[in-house]
Order: C-alpha cells, then structure tokens, then sequence
C-alpha cells in the first residue's frame, strides 16, 4: 500500500515539475495575414486588428472587406487605397509617416514615392509578435540604400508587381533582394477579380523564381520562429 502512495507522490511530482517548467518558458506567439485582393491585407494578432489599404469594392473589385479593425493604415489617399468607410468598428487611422504606438504594435511609415508626379506614398513597418512586416503600398520608385537602412528588417514583405502605378515586377525583385525578408507576399497585380486593367499579372513576377509556395486560400498564420530560412514567395488566393 505505501508503495502506491509513494507512486502517487512521484507521479504528482512530475506533473507538477513540467507545469514549472512550461510555466517559465514564453509562449509563441502567431499572427494571421488575410489578403483581401489588391493592396488590402488584414493583419491579426490576439489584441488587435489591422488593416492595410482598404478599397471599394464596387469601383476595385474583389469581394467586400467587411472587417472590424482597431487600425488601419493608409499609404496614400488614391480611391483604391483608402476607402476607410469599409472597415467597421472606430479604428483609428494612420495616414501618415512617423512613428506611431497602439497597444502592442509598432509602427512606423516612411515617405516615399508613388512616381510620376503622383505624389507620395506611405511605406508601412508594422512590428508585432516579434515579426516585421512592410507594406508597400504604391511604392512607385525604389528608395535608396540609405532609405531601406532606416527600414530595417523586414520579415515579410508586402509588395506591388504588377507595374504602371506602381514598380513593375522586375524592380519589386530587385527590392526583395535588396531586403532579404523571410516571406514576399505580392499583391497589386492584375487578376481576374480586379477592375483596374492595366496591372501587369502575377506571372510576370513568378517567372523563374524558386522557392514560390502556393496557398489554398487567402489567410496565412505567422510566427517568428517558424519562418523560412531563405526567401520564399508566398502567394496567397483572393478570397
């Protein structure tokens, strides 16, 4: 009989050593990313959601976004990028460089261009859950070497490839490979559910590149830890 008690003891024991030991161990913390079709990505993290470039989907395309959000940013006020009227709830909106705190996530814009004298555009880095997150918006002219500098890391990369308002697929390459992130996500590119006509497709950016995974729907979970080695090109459906 004492020996099943001394059992009991040390199996209770065990228990609650592991428990200890989870107890002081952080745990991993994950995001999702949704595209929603061209420029427009909802990013959530436990705390809060964010979302990047919202559009009319009556003048765009695509489904409507139909998204509560605590943030949404703006990387410039064309129609296709700032449709704020789209997101439900009182977000509060970012349209502007700088840096800018909301709960756990950081953020900061960069002034670029948008090219051709439309003016500028707001390059995003969003840091959450330890990951870095660059949207590019419009970005219609590569920045410099000391602009990307002042990025800094990018884990994963939002960018534009499909070329006439934006950088075309070659540049949005060479961009990438000036960044080296984990993950390029391209978007802004001409597809079947789009209105605007005139973007180059996804294929022009896809030819010739390795290590390019497809994915069966528009969301994606993302943790720090699990990130790929090398660049992946992760392409994303339109929902």
């Amino acid at each position: 009989m004492r020996w099943r008690h001394l059992a009991a003891i040390s199996v209770i024991g065990c228990f609650a050593f592991v428990a200890a030991l989870l107890a002081g161990q952080p745990s991993r913390q994950t995001v999702t990313l949704r595209w929603m079709g061209h420029a427009c990505f909802v990013l959530q993290s436990p705390e809060v959601t964010l979302v990047f470039d919202p559009f009319p989907s009556d003048q765009v395309g695509y489904k409507p976004i139909k998204v509560r959000a605590d943030i949404v940013l703006i990387s410039h006020h064309h129609f296709d990028h700032d449709f704020i009227g789209g997101v439900q709830g009182k977000p509060k909106v970012i349209d502007t460089p700088g840096e800018h705190k909301v709960g756990p996530v950081h953020i900061v814009g960069f002034k670029t261009s948008h090219g051709d004298g439309r003016g500028s555009n707001t390059v995003f880095v969003v840091e959450v859950a330890g990951l870095r997150i660059a949207h590019c918006g419009d970005l219609g002219v590569l920045p410099s070497d000391a602009e990307l500098k002042r990025w800094g890391r990018v884990d994963v990369l939002l960018v534009p490839v499909g070329g006439f308002y934006t950088i075309d697929a070659d540049q949005a390459w060479q961009l990438v490979q000036r960044l080296k992130p984990a993950v390029v996500i391209p978007m802004h590119y001409g597809h079947p559910q789009s209105k605007i006509r005139k973007l180059a497709p996804l294929d022009n950016f896809l030819k010739g590149k390795r290590s390019v995974r497809r994915f069966r729907g528009n969301s994606v979970s993302l943790d720090k830890k699990a990130l790929p080695k090398g660049t992946e090109i992760w392409v994303l459906q339109a929902p």
